[in-house]
């Protein structure tokens, strides 16, 4: 098959979204399918197309993560597609692309998959900081979102949370409920350099019997990550044994510095910036567990990077999306400061040999689903919406 997909944004951009989708193409491409990614290029002036992705001039929205905006009824960018001649066009954005694909697929009379991997809700308030103004929007929110989903010849969501954030959405019909998956190879233990891992604990102050938690995420307000260094600083400041380290970018950066410092926590707390996701796996492995109070996730890529790593995940509960982790296997819930940081004690607690265990027991559960069985099942989902497109 020939698969043409969507996203509004693509390498060298890094975020879960875009890792999901270089997995997706790879997994694709040792299948024996062709791949065209197409996505927008805010810093180009003409289409070109390099290494199977088609880059789209756009007018960068420097606020919104870097993103950009562009014409989504191109008939230049509609010519490319056309010569490569998709049989499923797949789109992952709700934006420009997205509206592209769908324009794209009309005119090609091919049929659309549609993969949702945001929860709106929780991100109003980048176009509206008051709650008055995000509970105005959120109604037109729905209707985008069920507009979009209704013209998908079928829709996939990574997790449970999606088919719930979907239905409030209105959205009635079946919904495919497939987990992202990443490629672990380079997060294992047995491909991490142990010289690597003992540089980055010395750079970043880690010591024997020190205990470090990890963030790896933009830096955004949907991340809670106030809520997370409130905690932390409120249960463990000014005890050295305990660290935090926060690796990503995002608009909320200054504001977060600003929260450490009003905590005095910096000897502790540190935010360390955007690190190259090639250079990732030697931070994961300095660290203890991976903490996150977000409540914006459907199915963390980065979590699923960290438990790849043997990291036990600390998680602030969310009903609708509690099933990425095994309870007391790969992680734990908290709900308030001092869950967390009991949490966090229990992983101080831990003798050497404990510790041990628990990585170990954490990277087996993270290899349970793999990239053959999701391959087969969006496969799956490819050749129903090719049955059921041929079928109208």
């Amino acid at each position: 098959m020939k698969i043409a997909i969507f996203a509004e944004y693509y390498f060298p951009y890094i975020s879960g979204v875009v890792t999901h989708i270089e997995t997706l193409r790879q997994v694709l491409e040792a299948h024996g399918h062709e791949v065209l990614i197409v996505t927008l290029d805010p810093k180009c002036t003409e289409h070109y197309v390099k290494g199977g992705v088609l880059y789209c001039p756009a007018i960068p929205l420097k606020r919104i993560y870097g993103y950009g905006i562009a014409n989504p009824l191109n008939l230049k960018r509609l010519r490319v597609v056309k010569a490569f001649d998709p049989d499923i066009l797949h789109i992952h954005t709700e934006f420009t692309m997205g509206l592209f694909g769908q324009f794209a697929a009309r005119k090609l009379k091919k049929p659309v998959v549609y993969t949702l991997h945001t929860m709106y809700d929780d991100y109003l308030f980048y176009v509206a900081k008051h709650k008055a103004g995000q509970k105005m929007m959120k109604p037109a929110a729905h209707l985008y979102i069920r507009k979009m989903a209704n013209k998908a010849t079928e829709v996939i969501g990574p997790s449970l949370k999606v088919v719930e954030y979907l239905r409030r959405c209105g959205v009635e019909r079946h919904v495919n409920v497939i987990p992202n998956i990443v490629d672990t190879s380079a997060f294992l233990a047995k491909n991490v350099s142990r010289q690597q891992v003992d540089k980055v604990r010395a750079e970043l102050g880690i010591r024997a019997g020190d205990t470090a938690l990890c963030f790896v995420g933009r830096l955004g307000g949907e991340k809670s990550l106030d809520v997370l260094i409130s905690w932390f600083c409120e249960s463990f400041r000014g005890d050295g044994r305990f660290k935090l380290f926060i690796i990503g970018e995002g608009p909320e950066h200054q504001k977060l510095e600003g929260l450490v410092r009003q905590y005095h926590a910096a000897e502790q707390v540190r935010l360390l910036g955007g690190i190259e996701h090639s250079a990732l796996p030697p931070y994961y492995h300095a660290c203890d567990a991976f903490a996150t109070a977000s409540l914006s996730e459907m199915n963390s890529i980065s979590m699923l990077e960290a438990m790849a790593s043997g990291l036990y995940v600390l998680q602030r509960l969310d009903l609708y999306n509690k099933d990425q982790i095994a309870p007391g296997v790969s992680g734990d819930f908290f709900s308030t400061r001092e869950g967390f940081a009991a949490l966090c004690r229990e992983q101080a607690a831990l003798s050497g040999v404990q510790k041990a265990a628990r990585r170990a027991g954490v990277e087996a559960e993270s290899r349970k689903y793999g990239k053959e069985e999701f391959a087969h099942r969006v496969l799956d989902v490819y050749q129903r919406a090719a049955a059921e497109y041929s079928g109208k």
